[in-house]
């Protein structure tokens, strides 16, 4: 009875010890990181005819622009995305493997992954009444 006992709290003293451990590498991601963007956005059909039908309405972009992470705690983390043009919140997880990243603003999703300390490359998805767009990302944290 008393092996039982031992070996049960020794078990419960390395399951503790993993959840700490694991939880402890997280990435820190605050700070202000420049987007590189590459990516095409096309028109929604309404009135005329289909986006594919008419090869001038799609477009091809490259922007850059910035997001700040200004709260993280644990997995989870807050910010903003800012550009010439707008400035969206933005929330985020980290994932189980402490290197992908999920976020999301007013209007899409992106899906990423830290490839080092200062290194974030993603895909972005933004659909909203008026057009969608598909664009990757390079995020480098300004030091």
């Amino acid at each position: 009875m008393r092996n039982g006992v031992a070996v049960a709290a020794l078990l419960c003293m390395v399951f503790l010890t993993a959840t700490v451990v694991l939880g402890a590498d997280l990435p820190d991601l605050k700070g202000s990181w420049v987007v590189q963007a590459s990516g095409v956005d096309i028109d929604k059909p309404g009135d005329s005819p289909p986006p594919v039908l008419h090869s001038e309405k799609l477009g091809y972009h490259e922007v850059e622009f910035l997001m700040v992470i200004d709260r993280q705690e644990g997995f989870r983390f807050s910010g903003y995305r800012e550009s010439k043009r707008k400035k969206e919140t933005l929330a985020g997880v980290i994932g189980y493997d402490h290197k992908s990243l999920y976020m999301v603003d007013a209007d899409g999703t992106i899906q990423g992954k830290l490839v080092s300390p200062d290194h974030i490359e993603a895909v972005y998805l933004h659909i909203d009444n008026r057009h969608s767009l598909a664009s990757r990302e390079i995020m480098t944290r300004k030091r």
